[in-house]
């Protein structure tokens, strides 16, 4: 069996005489308990992170002594601990390919070139896999930001502080205050043709702030910061520093804080922003404002404050939880539990973690994969709505560089990688037959499923206590809370004009009357005349009695009557419109529950439906069998209720445009569902929670549809 401490490409470098370079500095960083060494490279703003191990070893290279006689001696100090053959060749060829080392000897050995070449590639991968991350070096921008700090300086420190608190608390308090304004019809007013122009003109500026905020803070903590250039943010230009010199600073709120540098600037730019805009008049400078707010505001809490991508809330988290390369240990720390303990790899090496952080990388893996994934795929399907090659380029580059790629890699790995060799068949073997296994659940096995809605529990239209024709309440006439019947007088109204137009259609029925009576014996033409205005004025003198007698509003069921427009003592006087609801006639039980349901699962609801089972809002322990009796024919987009709106704790999106609160902007369909005997005492207007148990049905096929109905509906199809 080969020592796992020796390696066989060690020949090509144990015998150098490499020493570090003179203008690097190392610093001793704690994370989690543990001592790592930071080589800090003051000339490219770079540092590179070595454990105790490979440090014993790095900081004994002073040109004088060789590299296999070095190592000897570390085996002999610390035994076990020492790093191995292979551990040393990586952390120089590391060094070298960063031009850390000199040598009497230049390490042209076929490893270190592959390495070098590699990471290199490695680099334009990371740049060609999202267009997130895409960034192209400019300048050095150190110079400018040292010539600049003394007018900085003053920011960085508590009179900084307060400046941030003063101007940014008074904005949120007036950004909740005008909340509706700000986010109505939002992504419609975003990305407008003429808006468009507008964020273009914006957003390379609050982002240079944003790029220059970090830049000032890594200076203040006495950084050097060597590169700037261009990011492709969803195929459009921004710029970027890289600050990751800051990775040298000992104090992990040091590094946190100049993470976080950029989003505070955005954060102090958005409230004058917002000032701006609650101050202009529409227009152009107002638009820009607005443009502000939604680049400094929706771009920082969604991309760079969330931790779930690689920016600054990433690095944020990291720094704060003292893992650092967070998102890639993670991805390895998987690799290894696959190759480990699936695939059963002979001489695998042990993933050095501790136990802490190994739970977050079990969680941060998974978890950052679907964040990316959600949001390359909801940025593309929002720009698909406007341009729509555009975002079909973005959703392709999303899925190929977020799945595509690592499926490749994972399959490389699996038939071609030299750690496979002993136990290949095993691997391929489990890979192919999990994938197999995996087809078979996706498409080919049934598996629950289950639909969601809302409804109220809905009393009779009968019982609704409607306004018959126009007119003004003149008394109550029965009293709220007094027990009726069917066809009892409830409230009166009047209309003085529809009374006085009644009263003159009745003098004029008279008059033609009389008219007609005088022309018995004269010319049969204007008898006939008579008569045909007679019945015209009887039959709108009929209309009008009958709204007359619409007036007065009666009970149509039996039940206990209840205002729902005001109270008693202030309706008198109150000119309502037919139609308008005064109030109820409410039974002693209730025995309906009216649902909404979505257009995408009306078919499902329809044609695929077992049973169903629903739940009261005050009654949340419980769950009752139901049954659909009945069927409104038709889709409608206005729901039963306003509490089943978004605005109102509901699932329906609603109509912006809308005072009401019920005008869905989807089509509904409604459907009345039986209550049973043990749930009829709920009061009416009760939120009821429903469950569809519909057919089974494969997973896959489950969610293309929800897919396809997703794009029909984005795309109008």
């Amino acid at each position: 069996m080969a020592n796992p401490f020796q390696s066989a490409s060690w020949f090509n470098v144990a015998h150098l005489k490499p020493r570090l370079r003179s203008h690097v500095r190392v610093r001793r960083h704690v994370y989690r308990g543990e001592v790592w060494y930071v080589l800090d490279d003051g000339v490219a703003g770079k540092v590179h992170r070595f454990p105790r191990g490979a440090y014993l070893l790095i900081g004994r290279l002073d040109g004088t002594h060789r590299v296999d006689e070095l190592w000897e001696k570390l085996v002999d100090d610390i035994g076990e601990d020492a790093p191995t053959q292979d551990d040393v060749i990586s952390a120089l060829g590391q060094l070298h390919s960063s031009d850390l080392l000199s040598s009497d000897v230049a390490p042209d050995t076929s490893e270190l070139f592959k390495r070098h070449k590699k990471q290199k590639r490695q680099l334009w991968m990371q740049n060609l896999k999202s267009p997130m991350s895409f960034r192209i070096p400019l300048i050095d921008p150190d110079k400018f930001l040292s010539r600049t700090m003394p007018v900085m300086r003053p920011l960085f420190g508590w009179p900084g502080l307060v400046l941030w608190l003063a101007v940014v608390l008074p904005a949120l308090f007036m950004a909740g205050a005008n909340w509706g304004e700000l986010t109505g019809n939002l992504w419609d007013r975003v990305l407008s043709t003429e808006n468009l122009l507008v964020m273009a003109l914006v957003y390379p500026v609050v982002k240079a702030a944003h790029e220059l905020g970090h830049g000032y803070a890594a200076k203040a903590n006495g950084r050097e910061i060597r590169e700037m250039g261009i990011m492709m943010l969803v195929l459009f230009p921004v710029p970027y520093v890289d600050a990751s010199s800051a990775s040298a600073l000992h104090s992990k709120w040091q590094r946190a804080l100049i993470g976080a540098a950029g989003m505070l600037v955005e954060v102090f730019i958005a409230a004058f922003a917002l000032f701006a805009w609650l101050a202009l008049e529409p227009g152009f400078a107002r638009a820009v404002a607005f443009n502000t707010m939604v680049v400094a505001g929706i771009s920082t809490v969604l991309v760079n404050g969330n931790p779930l991508l690689k920016f600054d809330g990433y690095y944020i988290l990291s720094d704060v939880l003292e893992i650092p390369n967070l998102a890639t240990r993670s991805n390895k720390f998987w690799a290894h539990l696959v190759d480990k303990y699936v695939f059963r790899t002979h001489g695998a090496k042990p993933f050095h973690a501790t136990p802490g952080e190994k739970c977050w990388f079990l969680f941060y893996a998974p978890a950052s994969f679907v964040a990316r994934m959600v949001m390359m795929l909801s940025i593309a399907l929002m720009v698909a709505q406007k341009f729509f090659i555009i975002g079909v380029l973005i959703a392709m580059w999303s899925i190929w560089s977020g799945l595509g790629l690592p499926l490749w890699k994972a399959f490389a790995h699996v038939f071609s990688s030299p750690q496979l060799h002993r136990n290949r068949r095993r691997a391929v073997q489990l890979t192919m037959g999990g994938v197999a296994v995996l087809a078979l659940l996706l498409f080919a096995v049934p598996a629950p499923h289950h639909a969601t809605t809302q409804g109220v529990v809905w009393l009779p239209e009968e019982a609704h206590v409607r306004a018959g024709s126009d007119g003004m309440i003149t008394a109550i006439a029965t009293r709220e809370g007094e027990e009726v019947v069917p066809g009892q007088l409830l409230v009166e109204s009047a209309h003085p004009l529809l009374e006085a137009e009644v009263e003159q259609l009745s003098w004029r029925m008279r008059e033609l009357q009389a008219e007609a009576d005088a022309e018995l014996r004269g010319d049969r033409v204007e008898r006939e005349v008579s008569t045909l205005a007679m019945q015209e004025a009887r039959e709108r003198l009929m209309v009008q009695q009958q709204r007359l007698g619409q007036l007065d509003m009666r009970a149509g069921a039996e039940g206990r009557f209840m205002l729902a427009a005001a109270p008693a003592q202030d309706l008198p006087g109150r000119y309502v419109r037919k139609g308008d609801l005064i109030g109820y006639v409410t039974p002693g039980r209730a025995d309906t529950a009216r649902i909404a349901v979505a257009q995408d699962d009306f078919e499902l609801v329809r044609g695929h439906l077992q049973d169903l089972r629903f739940r009261l809002a005050n009654r949340p322990g419980e769950s009752f069998d139901g049954t659909i009796i009945r069927a409104i024919p038709g889709g409608t987009y206005d729901l039963p209720s306003p509490a089943l709106g978004a605005a109102n704790g509901g699932i329906f999106a609603l109509d912006p445009r809308d005072e009401n609160g019920t005008r869905a902007l989807g089509r509904v369909f409604l459907f009345d569902i039986a209550l049973p005997e043990e749930a009829q005492d709920v009061p009416f207007g009760t939120r009821v929670h429903v469950r569809f148990a519909l057919d089974w049905e494969p997973l896959g096929w489950q969610a293309f549809r929800r897919i396809r109905q997703l794009f029909l509906a984005t795309f109008n199809a």
